[in-house]
């Protein structure tokens, strides 16, 4: 009874066993089954195809691109210095003029009378100058009456040159070699003094004028050449004459002025240019715009995959904006640019980098 008893303790141990040890057996492969297929699925989400493509940084030349315009190294408005009526006209709307060239006339009148009168009281007023001289040397007048004889002597000079400079004044001349670029008189017209009379235009030299946008001005010094062209695409070539100190306040732009030779002897001024400031070579490169991207603080950056397959972010800056592209700085020489997918993947990601072969424009 012992021995059966015994057997039965034995026998039901053992099956326990065996079924406990099926179960476990069976836990641990499922356990390792889910294992493995988590990894494999995290494997997946992580391994993101994307297209990159090595680009290699180029010599770029480093410029600033403006709207500006062409102007006359100066432009005056010649204005009556006296009245009177215009005698006679010298010069024509457009004619190239010299220095000091006559443009008008205006007429004398009683002017040279009244010179030849004055210089008549000159002369008088030296005479009792010159007899009051000898009597006081005499003591026959006294030290004021002399003082009174050299004041009016000084006093008929002035009356006289007053008159010379007004009749000087009646010829009006070219303040500087130019084109007289518009006649306001006719043979004629009365003029007051301050009246307009013509505009003078000094061709020798240019201007090239435009206003910089805030985020440039620290590029600009002085003397860097400025390229000017035309929508006939004539180019003119200058250096940087003039920097605003103050910005405007409606625009926030600086004035900026370029000087420039008028070997091309240009005689209409006021056209648009584009203006290109050069500022020198440096490394860069140039991408579509497609290629870009934000971070969270909107800053712009593109993004590459490193030799461990791994996405990296780099800050980027804009450096000039062309009709095929834009030239970047703060991307390294040499980088593997995701070309698509960029989008869906973050910095630190694990992907599958495919080579682009499309051959498109980045």
């Amino acid at each position: 009874m012992n021995r059966s008893i015994t057997i039965s303790i034995v026998l039901a141990v053992l099956a326990l066993v065996w079924v406990l040890s099926g179960s476990l057996s069976s836990d641990e492969t499922t356990a390792a089954d889910s294992a493995t297929s988590n990894e494999q699925g995290k494997q997946q989400v992580q391994a993101f195809k994307v297209k990159t493509k090595n680009i290699q940084a180029q010599t770029m030349n480093d410029q600033i691109t403006l709207q500006g315009n062409l102007i006359a190294k100066r432009e005056i408005q010649i204005r009556a210095e006296t009245e009177g009526s215009i005698a006679a006209l010298s010069a024509s709307k457009g004619e190239t003029l010299r220095r000091g060239q006559a443009i008008a006339n205006i007429a004398i009148n009683d002017r040279q009378a009244r010179l030849d009168q004055a210089k008549a009281e000159l002369k008088v007023r030296e005479a009792d100058l010159a007899s009051g001289l000898r009597l006081k040397e005499k003591k026959l007048i006294s030290t004021n009456q002399h003082e009174q004889n050299i004041a009016n002597v000084e006093a008929a000079k002035a009356a006289v040159k007053q008159i010379q400079v007004e009749i000087q004044h009646t010829r009006i001349t070219a303040a500087f070699a130019g084109i007289l670029n518009d006649l306001h008189i006719e043979k004629g017209d009365y003029v007051s003094a301050g009246d307009p009379i013509a505009n003078l235009v000094d061709a020798s030299s240019i201007k090239l004028s435009a206003d910089v946008p805030q985020q440039h001005i620290n590029k600009l010094v002085l003397g860097q050449v400025v390229v000017a062209r035309l929508l006939d695409g004539t180019e003119i070539s200058g250096t940087l004459s003039y920097i605003s100190s103050s910005a405007n306040s409606q625009t926030r732009t600086f004035h900026i002025e370029a000087q420039a030779e008028n070997t091309l002897g240009l005689k209409r001024f006021g056209q648009s240019a584009n203006i290109e400031i050069r500022l020198g070579k440096q490394l860069a490169h140039k991408l579509s715009p497609s290629s870009l991207d934000l971070d969270s603080d909107g800053g712009l950056l593109v993004k590459g995959v490193t030799q461990e397959n791994r996405v990296e972010a780099v800050p980027v800056t804009i450096i000039r904006n062309e009709a095929d592209g834009m030239w970047l700085s703060g991307i390294p020489e040499k980088f593997n640019l995701i070309t698509v997918g960029q989008g869906f993947v973050q910095a630190g990601d694990l992907v599958e980098p495919v080579a682009d072969e499309s051959g498109a424009a980045l």
